[in-house]
């Protein structure tokens, strides 16, 4: 690594650990330069504000969150246990290793509302494409329906059923409207026979 991606690295590096143990709001530049015991000048030439210091931060997280569930999705066999892993695995490991996304969702300025909105869409894009692999799984093994249209389905087990759409608000009648007419086959196929493969 050169040296000014190690630099930019130790920064990042003490940034996440200083908005995971003290929050946006308590958490200064001053101390991100104090800890890694370079100038400030230096922090602000590689993140203009503590505001893009923290997307940055979120951004890394975000990126590994979304390695890490491919990656244990993909280390396990079969539909039930990918499936299983899936339900999981996201939400332990936001709980567990992501106390600066959280910190996010709470305190982040109005500015940064649309970048961490974006995230949460490549989150929610990796997703289904996770479950859209599953559900492939589960027809190869002959446990799902093989009619079963699986892009529809993992959509709305997303948006219906984990509630995943973050574009559609419940006083957004018209989006709302406009989303069950586009799913309301694939709603009624789950609801009527499920995933699985009959007889």
């Amino acid at each position: 690594m050169n040296q000014a991606k190690d630099k930019k690295q130790i920064i990042l590096d003490i940034a996440t650990r200083l908005f995971s143990r003290y929050g946006y709001n308590k958490t200064s530049l001053d101390e991100v330069a104090a800890e890694a015991q370079i100038a400030k000048g230096t922090v602000y030439y590689y993140f203009s504000s503590k505001e893009e210091l923290f997307m940055n931060v979120v951004e890394v997280q975000v990126k590994e969150f979304v390695d890490t569930i491919r990656r244990k999705v993909r280390e396990v066999e079969g539909f039930e246990n990918k499936l299983r892993t899936l339900v999981q695995e996201p939400i332990r490991h936001v709980c567990e290793t992501m106390p600066v996304w959280m910190e996010g969702l709470k305190s982040i300025p109005f500015s940064g509302q649309d970048r961490f909105l974006d995230f949460r869409k490549e989150n929610r894009e990796a997703t289904l494409t996770l479950m859209a692999e599953i559900m492939e799984v589960g027809k190869k093994e002959g446990v799902i329906d093989p009619n079963l249209h699986t892009e529809d389905t993992v959509r709305v087990i997303s948006d219906w059923i984990l509630m995943g759409n973050t574009n559609v608000v419940i006083t957004d009648f018209e989006s709302l409207l406009a989303q069950v007419e586009r799913d309301h086959e694939a709603i009624m196929h789950v609801v009527l026979y499920g995933v699985f493969k009959r007889g």
